[in-house]
């Protein structure tokens, strides 16, 4: 007979500390939206408190808006023999050391992503972060058709709306570090800066973007940001963030 769930297997149970815990919280708990975007990251000064009257044993009964926490496999490639430790490859057995030799030979620039794709649209939480890290190290290998791959991906995924949906996406946007020189990546950022929605669930995706655009000569963003000040696009918090960009005041946003 299968064991019922429990909420330590839940998306929505975080653990109430960064170290050993037997003890966590509930994300959709109305209380703690205010402070979400801190409380993912274990930051929990602001609330404190909140977290000390809502901490429960995660080992309980699961209740009925239980969804099950999928786990992110990281795919990370190394296409240089210099990455390698001799140490670790003296070690290796004469199988594991033919495997090693064979990742060496592959053209990693050149790998088709075909396959890849299809697991974009996949269903499973983890089918898609899986893909989306797999090419992901494929442009840091200078992977064109997976740069423009993930790119299409990331335009197509539109602003966020929920705090899983801004973090997914500044996730994503982190593997496209170094090109700030792209110019349908910047065209794909200043549009969902414009459009996506700024409040609690959306700030880690606002700050990804702003944090982004910060690396970017300003005289390429300059007038798109300016005409959306003018326009009085942003709440007057961002639009203070933006106006620090645009003056070159500081770099660090949210």
């Amino acid at each position: 007979m299968n064991q019922p769930p429990e909420c330590i297997d839940c998306e929505h149970c975080l653990p109430d500390s960064d170290g050993p815990t037997s003890t966590g919280i509930c994300l959709l708990d109305p209380e703690f939206e205010p402070y979400l975007e801190e409380i993912v990251e274990f930051d929990f000064k602001n609330c404190h408190h909140l977290v000390l009257k809502k901490s429960f044993d995660f080992n309980c009964k699961a209740c009925s808006d239980f969804s099950p926490a999928e786990s992110i496999e990281m795919i990370e490639f190394d296409g240089s023999m210099n990455g390698l430790d001799p140490l670790i490859f003296k070690n290796q057995s004469p199988e594991e050391k033919e495997i090693d030799l064979d990742i060496q030979k592959i053209d990693f620039k050149n790998l088709p992503v075909e396959r890849y794709l299809k697991d974009l649209s996949s269903s499973s939480r983890s089918g898609r972060e899986k893909a989306v890290n797999t090419l992901g190290s494929l442009i840091n290998h200078g992977n064109e058709k997976a740069m423009d791959a993930l790119l299409d991906y990331l335009k197509e995924l539109g602003p966020p709306k929920t705090v899983e949906q801004a973090r997914f996406k500044a996730e994503t946007q982190r593997h496209f570090h170094g090109q700030e020189n792209n110019h349908d990546l910047l065209e794909m950022l200043l549009s969902d800066l414009e459009n996506t929605f700024s409040n609690n669930s959306t700030r880690q995706w606002i700050k990804a973007v702003l944090n982004f655009l910060g690396q970017v000569p300003l005289e390429r963003i300059e007038g798109r940001l300016q005409s959306m000040v003018d326009r009085k696009v942003f709440s007057y918090r961002l639009k203070n963030r933006v106006l620090d960009l645009l003056d070159s005041v500081t770099r660090d946003y949210y």
